[in-house]
Formats: C-alpha cells, sequence, structure tokens
C-alpha cells in the first residue's frame, strides 16, 4: 500500500492539524506504517504541529526530518524568508519527503495555509502539491462563509489540474450547530463536486470516530 495525501486548507487556521494528527492516530491505531510531513512551519505554532505528529510517531524520525524548513515568524513563508534573510531550499523538502516516503505505507502532508500561499517567488503551496505529485484533502470551516472559501479553493485545484481526494468539514467553533452548519453537510459536496470524507467535531472527545469514518472513505478496502 503507497497513499499519500497532500492536506490543505481554504484558509489558515481550519484545522488541518487537528484533521492530520487525528488521521495519523488512526492509521497507525490500524497498524499502518503511516507518518506526517510538515514540509514549513512558521512561528512557534508551526513547530508545535510538526513536535505533535512527532510525538505520534514515537519520536521515529528526527524533528528535522518531520520539518525540514522552520522559519521563526508567523507568516507567508516567501515574507518570514525574506524578513530572516533566508532561502527556503525546495531540493532539501523534497528529499525529506523522499526519505519519508521511501520508509512509510503512508505520507500525510500538511501544506501551510491555503494553495496560493506564496512559498518562494511565484512558487505557492499548489505548486508544491503538484511537484509532490499528490491527490489533496481539503479541510474547511464548518460555519457560515465556508461555501466560497472551498469553493475557490475547489477551483484552483482544477487550474493547477490538481486531483481532490474529497473534503473534510472542520467543526472550528463548536456547540449547537445552527442552520448554516446543519445545511453545509448537505449541499457543499454538491457544489464543489467534491465528495464529502466526514466531518471532524471540535474538541478531541470525538475525533477518533470521525477519524475512522474519514479513513474509511480515503482508503477503503487498503486498510
Amino acid at each position: 500500500m503507497q497513499q499519500n495525501l497532500f492536506i490543505t486548507g481554504t484558509d489558515t487556521a481550519v484545522g488541518k492539524t487537528h484533521v492530520t494528527a487525528a488521521l495519523l492516530t488512526e492509521l497507525r491505531r490500524r497498524g499502518v506504517s503511516a507518518a506526517a510531513f510538515k514540509p514549513i512551519a512558521c512561528g512557534k505554532g508551526g513547530r508545535h504541529d510538526a513536535e505533535i505528529y512527532a510525538s505520534i510517531m514515537d519520536h521515529e524520525q528526527p524533528l528535522d526530518m518531520i520539518n525540514p524548513i522552520y522559519l521563526r515568524h508567523p507568516l507567508a513563508p516567501s515574507v518570514a524568508a525574506k524578513l530572516e534573510r533566508k532561502s527556503i531550499d525546495l531540493r532539501k523538502i523534497l528529499r525529506a519527503y523522499q526519505q519519508l516516503a521511501a520508509n512509510y505505507s503512508v505520507v500525510l502532508v500538511e501544506g501551510a495555509g491555503g494553495l496560493l500561499v506564496p512559498i518562494r517567488e511565484n512558487y505557492f503551496v499548489a505548486d508544491l502539491a503538484k511537484e509532490l505529485k499528490l491527490p489533496l484533502v481539503i479541510v474547511a470551516r464548518l460555519g457560515l462563509g465556508t461555501i466560497n472559501h472551498t469553493l475557490l479553493t475547489v477551483h484552483q485545484s482544477n487550474s493547477y489540474r490538481l486531483k481532490i481526494a474529497g473534503l473534510v468539514l472542520n467543526d472550528t467553533a463548536g456547540g449547537r450547530h445552527g442552520l448554516a452548519e446543519r445545511t453545509n453537510i448537505q449541499f457543499l459536496p454538491e457544489l464543489c463536486k467534491v465528495p464529502l470524507l466526514g466531518v471532524a467535531p471540535h474538541g478531541k472527545k470525538a475525533l477518533p470516530t470521525a477519524a475512522r469514518q474519514i479513513c474509511d472513505n480515503l482508503f477503503g478496502e487498503l486498510l
């Protein structure tokens, strides 16, 4: 089995790490040799995400393998790199990914922000996904406003000719679901023409159940 995925978001702070960590945990619970890869982390929060993955992976890999590029400022990578007078080495990212892909059956790659977040001049997160030749899992907010952001992301994916494995709606707000949340679950997949893989609940209590459903929808009989 070799099925690697690129997990992107419709925006920053939509829950890519929340979903990636849940899928990684579920895959490893099932005995799948799985790893997470965060090519670029910006700010302490981004580095902490990589530390979460390292912990789930029982520290099998050094942190710099899971996250080869770390920039101190919590900004778009190209902006943070300019402020820190650094150049983002794409070859370093590709080498780390290839090493993980050679050693694990599934590698979950978490992008930075959305598809049009700039990594270098004229090189965006979408370009990295295309270079890695990976299908996308799009993480979107469950609530009001997500239709526009999700359709824009799907449109951009199509313009790059990126395959979309499916959509995960993440309940970032919690609380009682209103009309927007309930109808988004029903209508967003139809509008985007993208399968809904599952809904990630707010918090961690019900997350394992959602992760099982998402894994089943993503990998089916491969697991």
